[in-house]
């Protein structure tokens, strides 16, 4: 056997070093290149998103309107057959303005369901979004979809707070907790009380519509529970004839929705300053309305609407319009406390904004999406 030495080629550590960081920047250039490639894909769907939200705001309105045109055409031949569609039903015979509620309802409901969606669908196209490009020169699609969203949201939130706050300040419990349950069931609503309860509930249920056909925001599945159960609590006080309570948190909830909207309306048109100010208002409301008066409404039920309503609980044998049960009373606070978990996870993501600014940043919309460049 002979003692042959193989021999090895030695590599210089320069030339080691040059190797590694050569392929230390083909793989950062590959890594940099997915990803850039990622970004263009992600871009492309948000821009096919926004142009497939556009084209069904535009068909919307024409659903819409023709919607209607069949209404009128049908009624020409048959009123009795589209009356539900456009009046009040369940009138109290010999009362001028007092109502029951019943299935029938549900007939005006569609009908306010159709108008929203005409209604929003013609300000987002026809008004907001122009507004948004000559007025403010928003150039950016994505924030100009958003602007009008936020625009129709104000306007919405303006009407039914003020329609919900002027019923409120003319009605028995105005300031008054006791008064929300006592005689209870409330079964007898004014034709002005009914119209504001149905056109609450379809509103709620256009949104779960709506918030699947925008583009999706960071918070979509809260939001999505948000309006399941706001829904479930909308329709199921209104087969109850927890009204009143309903009617009470939906006016503390609509007002806050009204500082919310203005203030990203306020960021979309880049008045910063504007916006931070408005933020720390609808902060102020947002704690005050929906944690402390919203909690306090909470214990108050929990605590003295079986009182109150003592004379309501399901007996036995008896004949009763409608009654309560410990069970039906649980499932509603269930739900209400349902509500104020959502909440308080929003109001988490709102003190991350409240930092922002207190580290000199400004107030953005924490449940959007990330901004493009479109």
């Amino acid at each position: 056997m002979s003692g042959e030495v193989i021999q090895r080629k030695s590599v210089s550590p320069l030339k080691q070093a040059s190797v590694g960081e050569k392929k230390s920047a083909e793989v950062s250039k590959a890594d940099k290149s997915v990803r850039t490639s990622k970004e263009k894909q992600a871009s492309r769907h948000q821009r096919k998103a926004r142009k497939n939200v556009s084209y069904v705001d535009r068909y919307s309105v024409l659903l819409s309107i023709l919607f209607f045109a069949l209404l009128y055409v049908v009624s020409l031949f048959n009123p009795a057959l589209t009356r539900k569609f456009t009046t009040l039903q369940y009138r109290y015979s010999g009362l001028e303005d007092a109502y029951d509620i019943g299935i029938d309802d549900a007939y005006v409901v569609v009908t306010c369901i159709v108008a929203l969606v005409l209604v929003r669908s013609c300000l987002l196209e026809f008004v907001l979004k122009p507004i948004a490009l000559s007025k403010f020169h928003i150039r950016s699609q994505k924030s100009q979809q958003r602007y009008a969203e936020q625009g129709w949201s104000l306007v919405y939130y303006t009407f039914s707070w003020v329609y919900g706050f002027y019923l409120y300040y003319n009605s028995p419990y105005f300031l008054d907790c006791d008064h929300i349950y006592l005689e209870w069931p409330h079964d007898s609503l004014s034709g002005t009380f009914k119209l504001y309860y149905l056109l609450q509930m379809a509103s709620w249920l256009q949104q779960i519509l709506v918030l699947n056909v925008e583009e999706r925001r960071k918070d979509h599945w809260q939001m999505f529970a948000h309006h399941i159960i706001t829904c479930l609590l909308t329709l199921g006080s209104y087969y109850y004839y927890f009204n009143r309570i309903g009617h009470v948190i939906l006016i503390m909830m609509d007002i806050v929705d009204v500082l919310l909207s203005s203030a990203k309306m306020l960021k979309y048109c880049g008045f910063t300053t504007a916006c931070d100010y408005m933020f720390a208002v609808f902060l102020v409301f947002w704690v005050l309305l929906r944690h402390i008066a919203y909690n306090y409404i909470f214990y108050h039920a929990g605590t003295k609407a079986p009182r109150l309503m003592a004379n309501g609980e399901c007996v036995a044998s008896a004949v009763q319009k409608r009654c309560w049960t410990p069970m039906i009373i649980d499932v509603f606070l269930w739900l209400l406390g349902g509500l104020q978990v959502i909440t308080i996870i929003w109001m988490a993501l709102i003190l991350k904004v409240l930092i922002k600014i207190i580290k000199g940043g400004s107030a953005e919309d924490v449940r959007s999406d990330a901004e493009d460049s479109d």
